[in-house]
């Protein structure tokens, strides 16, 4: 199988889709003019437009996250608000008490914990509730692969909770989950509906799950995921990191072997245009 990246390339080896290129042996490209099985629209950045020579190049052919233009953390929100019936976000100027001020944009560090009110909003920054996820004393974040439609399995993320910035936290090595273990049907059904808005063919979601309310919040969406996919060398178990890596493969090869064969996607059919702004 070949595959094309464009118009950016996963060169960096703690991307998830790297390992498992290596894994199932693919062959790659950014040529638009040579053979491809399939093209993936990879630019790791917040907000993009799929380039107009790759639509034109795929007319007959899948675009992997080809609407997935938008993963900024307003998005997200927005979002997540249309699916789940709720948000996270507090406007810092009324709200009383702690809350969390971190970049709009995706990937970028500078996160941290802030006593509200203030007198002056970030421009660049969104404010979100502490949200209270601890267990054991620890917080419990969920790192959730999505490949078309599947939640083939789940990374247990545990980190001293955050008292300033949320950064470089000291962390347990990831755990892994079954799907069916941490989240019910409907919230399944939700992620993925959230992910079928956003335009999320490939990719990870990090959620957390309010210890109080139980209510889950989806706080980031990940198009290029890297970080606990494969990052962290000195955390990761090497039998889980093997694991999760044989997981990942096999959904991916499978999902995309059919979407070659023009069969449907498993679950739904992920690459229809989202209808929301």
């Amino acid at each position: 199988m070949k595959i094309l990246f464009y118009p950016q390339y996963p060169d960096k080896e703690y991307y998830s889709i790297t390992h498992i290129i290596n894994s199932m042996h693919y062959h790659v490209t950014r040529d638009l003019t040579s053979h491809f099985d399939i093209a993936f629209l990879w630019q790791d950045s917040t907000q993009l437009s799929c380039p107009v020579d790759l639509v034109n190049t795929c007319r007959h052919q899948t675009i992997i996250n080809q609407h997935c233009i938008d993963i900024s953390k307003v998005k997200v929100e927005l979002l997540h608000i249309d699916v789940f019936g709720y948000g996270c976000f507090v406007d810092p100027l009324t709200h009383q008490g702690l809350c969390v001020e971190k970049p709009n944009d995706n990937g970028v560090k500078g996160g941290h914990v802030i006593s509200t009110p203030i007198t002056r909003k970030h421009k660049d920054n969104v404010y979100q509730a502490l949200i209270d996820s601890t267990i054991d004393e620890y917080q419990q974040e969920f790192r959730v692969p999505i490949i078309f439609g599947e939640i083939p399995i789940v990374y247990l993320i545990r980190q001293v909770p955050a008292t300033q910035k949320l950064d470089n936290r000291a962390q347990l090595p990831p755990k892994l989950i079954a799907t069916n273990t941490v989240f019910s049907a409907q919230e399944q059904q939700n992620i993925l509906k959230f992910c079928r808005l956003i335009g999320l063919d490939f990719g990870e979601l990090d959620i957390v799950r309010c210890r109080h309310s139980q209510r889950l919040y989806i706080l980031d969406a990940n198009k290029t995921p890297a970080g606990y996919g494969m990052l962290n060398y000195f955390l990761w178990q090497s039998q889980d990191k093997k694991a999760a890596l044989a997981t990942l493969s096999v959904t991916f090869d499978g999902a995309v072997k059919k979407l070659i064969n023009n069969q449907p996607a498993p679950r739904s059919a992920f690459l229809e245009s989202p209808t929301h702004e």
